[in-house]
């Protein structure tokens, strides 16, 4: 059933799903024959959001290899599925694969003078990253299908006028000087990849290694 809500909510350039798509999506005669199976939507919701953490891998290794290996594979899960990144801060993540997830994480912090507050903020500044850059890609694609400007070019075009009258006008000249930097087109500094490793570098100046 949550893989039948999962290809619900993946059609929605929103990530909405109803209990009328789910049971269309898995060949149910009606909608309330799905609550013989779970209590209400918002069940359905969190067996949909634990079965995606499923998915996400804490690797073996050293803190950095774990939690760099946590934020890479937690972005492959949320192209996958770009509802989760909406879902996953909305609710406690108490499912058992969820948990496996955090003790995991949390396992790869062992070692360090941190407190229980430090060690999941250090690992809820991975996930933040990999649910801000996943809920940014899900509200892009449902701007561009609002606005019908499925391509790079299609939302520049539509861009132009403004940018070019802004230009003239000479307001926000810093703005204006990256805007016609051609190096803005790069895409590693702005890559997921590349924030998470500034990220990493920044929790790593934080790490003292506990004494024995």
């Amino acid at each position: 059933m949550h893989r039948g809500g999962d290809r619900a909510r993946g059609r929605d350039a929103r990530g909405e799903v109803t209990m009328r798509a789910v049971a269309a999506r898995v060949g149910s005669s009606t909608p309330m024959s799905l609550y013989r199976y779970v209590g209400s939507k918002d069940g359905l919701t969190d067996l949909m959001v634990d079965a995606v953490y499923g998915e996400v891998a804490v690797p073996a290794g050293d803190w950095r290899a774990s939690l760099r290996g946590l934020g890479l594979s937690g972005w492959e899960a949320v192209q996958r599925h770009p509802w989760f990144a909406r879902l996953a801060f909305s609710r406690p993540p108490l499912g058992p694969h969820a948990l496996g997830l955090y003790d995991a994480a949390l396992a790869a912090l062992d070692g360090f003078e941190l407190g229980a507050a430090e060690r999941m903020g250090a690992i809820n500044t991975v996930l933040g990253h990999v649910f801000g850059s996943g809920l940014a890609l899900l509200e892009e694609r449902a701007m561009r299908e609002r606005a019908g400007l499925p391509t790079d070019e299609d939302l520049a075009d539509a861009a132009r006028p403004y940018l070019q009258r802004i230009t003239e006008e000479g307001r926000y000249p810093h703005v204006i000087r990256w805007a016609n930097d051609p190096a803005r087109h790069d895409p590693a500094p702005q890559s997921f990849e590349r924030i998470l490793d500034w990220l990493l570098d920044g929790i790593e100046g934080t790490l003292v290694t506990t004494p024995g």
